[in-house]
């Protein structure tokens, strides 16, 4: 088993985990921990699940084999077909939200702006992907503007080598969803290159897994222009 300990102002992170592993065990295939229990307690909040086997991909990433990389790349890249045919039964006024229809947790949506007290680590949720883009930290470069016309579709939110588990050289199961929600086709792809800047190995499998699905290199440009101002 594999327990999640959060303060109770945190209890809405562990709340979307919850909501959006159901929705994933419901409408996918994905290898993912199966939900046991979510409570608070005692001055904190709790998240009981099945623990996967494998190791986390950045422990073995250098040791697969190009066979193994390809089967990762397959299934990962089926993975995310499977995620985009959710379909979003909740908060239908907001076109991006949370998986249970709330504010977002996302490091990257925040990360341009002033700490709010009230709303913490959360933000929106958002009307459109215009009142979307306004939250993103791009407001000191003026030259840079997030596109707007994505399609939206529900995203891990948090694809990267410590998410991804390996069991015997094949994908065994993608874990921490407590970012996921609905968010414009190409937050996932970005994302990869936000968490891990410098491992070419995984790049190069989020650029294959990518590749069928969408063009997103405009976006990863201004999203690099971005990351290189704020960190």
């Amino acid at each position: 088993m594999y327990l999640k300990v959060l303060d109770p102002e945190e209890h809405e992170v562990l709340a979307n985990e919850h909501g959006a592993l159901q929705l994933a065990r419901r409408y996918t295939h994905i290898p993912l921990p199966r939900l046991l229990d979510l409570v608070t307690n005692g001055g904190h909040s709790y998240l009981l699940t099945s623990q996967i086997p494998g190791l986390r991909l950045g422990m073995c990433i250098d040791a697969m084999s190009d066979r193994e990389v390809n089967s990762l790349v397959y299934n990962l890249q089926k993975c995310i077909r499977e995620l985009r045919e959710i379909p979003k039964d909740v908060a239908p006024d907001y076109m991006i939200t949370n998986a249970v229809g709330k504010a977002c947790f996302d490091y990257r949506i925040i990360a341009g702006s002033d700490y709010d007290e009230e709303r913490g680590d959360l933000a929106g949720p958002f009307v459109d992907e215009t009142e979307f883009n306004k939250e993103l930290p791009d407001g000191a470069l003026p030259d840079v503007a997030h596109r707007i016309g994505h399609r939206i579709f529900f995203s891990h939110a948090d694809l990267n080598m410590r998410n991804v588990l390996i069991h015997n050289g094949r994908l065994s199961g993608i874990v921490d969803w407590e970012n996921s929600g609905w968010y414009p086709e190409c937050w996932d792809y970005t994302n990869a290159y936000f968490t891990t800047k410098l491992h070419k190995r995984w790049l190069g499998i989020m650029d294959r897994v990518f590749k069928p699905l969408g063009d997103y290199k405009s976006e990863l440009a201004i999203e690099r222009q971005i990351l290189e101002y704020c960190y």
